[in-house]
């Protein structure tokens, strides 16, 4: 964990612009939220459940069965300010693209935010 470009800087333009792709191709709706049903037929033969499952429980922080755009680039720039790099990160996200198994992150277990 950490060679390339890790710490708690921002990420870096090409794991942005893939992260944002990703999240596109998998919104099919075009609402700017992924649901559980737009994930599982994404992953379609990979473990779809279970990727879809283990996705939502690290991504959608306010627990209503949607991630937001925000929350997805959110996600990422935690798994960045937990110290993976740039050149780590932009691997996961090659390896999501390609349908491959959702990766959990040590430290990136996000919680439910309370409610007001």
């Amino acid at each position: 964990m950490g060679n390339k470009h890790s710490g708690r800087g921002p990420l870096s333009e090409r794991c942005r612009a893939l992260a944002e792709e990703i999240f596109k191709e998998i919104d099919v709706d075009g609402s700017l939220t992924i649901d559980m049903e737009e994930t599982a037929k994404w992953w379609s033969q990979n473990f779809a459940i279970v990727n879809s499952r283990a996705m939502f429980e690290n991504v959608d922080r306010d627990r209503n069965g949607a991630i937001d755009f925000s929350e997805w680039m959110d996600f990422w720039t935690m798994v960045k300010h937990q110290g993976y790099s740039d050149d780590e990160i932009f691997e996961e996200l090659t390896n999501l693209k390609n349908r491959g198994s959702w990766v959990q992150f040590i430290g990136t277990q996000v919680h439910a935010k309370a409610k007001d």
